[in-house]
Parts: structure tokens; sequence; C-alpha cells
């Protein structure tokens, strides 16, 4: 079984993948002096809903200095990945990331987040559903979908699934507000990854149904 990506994992791919998007900026008020700037749209593949654009933002933040790096390879089938972190004053703020893999089961794929420190311990986190096929994690910092992903085409005889990650760096503020954020952001990046991974008879991905 492949094993599963970790926050550093990403980290370093992000740093060696091929990019093919970035952002990089600095606001100036007429006297010179640097002005803060949102970081939303800084990985636009979440932005698909209002609810999911207001969700980034709120993890995001604002800062004098955003820069952005993202990365998505899914050129053949049975292999698909994205990646986007965001640093703020040189910080980093937040770190998204999608693999089609086989993790096997639900149990077997959060065993392997807990075991990595992903999602933090069982006392942390809640779970969640986003329709008949889709499960999620939610810790006080980040959030992981689970969700069977066969490409058109593949020639597979076990169904892969696509694991999803969005992890809030900095772990700042409201440890509700982060959790229902993280998920919200979680939910739009797999909605893209089932596009982007061509997932065949992909489920339209459900509201969040905390269990």
């Amino acid at each position: 079984m492949p094993r599963q990506f970790t926050a550093t994992h990403l980290a370093a791919a992000a740093a060696l993948a091929l990019v093919v998007g970035g952002t990089a900026g600095y606001l100036l008020a007429p006297d010179g002096t640097k002005q803060k700037i949102s970081a939303d749209g800084t990985c636009p593949e979440v932005g698909t809903s209002d609810s999911a654009a207001e969700a980034f933002t709120r993890l995001v933040g604002s800062g004098e200095s955003v820069r952005s790096t993202v990365s998505e390879k899914g050129a053949i089938a049975n292999s698909y990945s994205y990646s986007c972190s965001v640093q703020v004053d040189g910080k980093g703020r937040i770190l998204l990331g999608v693999e089609l893999t086989q993790s096997g089961s639900v149990s077997d794929w959060r065993a392997d987040l807990e075991k990595d420190g992903d999602i933090g311990s069982k006392k942390d986190y809640k779970s969640f559903t986003l329709g008949k096929s889709a499960s999620g994690v939610a810790s006080p910092f980040s959030a992981a979908i689970y969700l069977p992903c066969k490409p058109v085409g593949s020639k597979l005889t076990v169904t892969p699934n696509l694991s999803v990650e969005v992890t809030k760096l900095d772990r700042a503020g409201n440890a509700g507000t982060n959790r229902s954020d993280t998920a919200q952001v979680a939910r739009a990046l797999a909605a893209h990854a089932q596009s982007g991974a061509h997932c065949e008879g992909a489920e339209r991905l459900g509201p969040i149904k905390w269990a």
C-alpha cells in the first residue's frame, strides 16, 4: 500500500514540482508605506463557492507580502496530484494537497493519517460525510477527505482514492471556526480533484454533514 503523504512531504513536493501558477505581491500606499493585502485567490481552485472562498480567506488572512506556489499533475491515467502552499509575510499559512493513491478502506486511511500526525488524535477530530462515498475528518487545524476515484480509462483492478488534505500551518484562531473552515476548503478541493483526476462516474459531493 503506498504511503500516505504528510504536510512535510507536500511542502517538499511544492518546492520541487513544476510550478504551474504563483503569486507574490506588495501593496504600497501613496506615501510608500506597505499596506496589508489579502491572500484570497492564491489557491483559485478552492474558490468555486462563496462559502469555500470565505473560509479560505479566514484561514489565510492578510499581510504585507503574499506568496503562493501551485502544482497540479495528472497527465497520465492512474496518476494525479495537486499542491498549493501560501506564505504571508514569510511564514507558512496554509498547505493544500491531493494525491490519487490506494489507501485501502476508510479505516486504513484514517489510521495512516493518525500515524503520520496529519489530523491529530481521535480526541481532536470530528468526522463528516459528503454524500454516499466521501468521508472526512477535521481537527482544530486541518481537514482530510477520502474519496473513491477510478480515473477514466484506468485498468486498475483495485479502485484507488483521492486523499485530500488541508492544513492551517500557523494553528492560530478559534478551534471550532478553523475546523469548519478547513472542512469547507477541503470539500472544494475534493470537487476540483474529481475533475482533474477524471474520476469515472464521479458522485456530486453533497454538503458537509457532521457525525
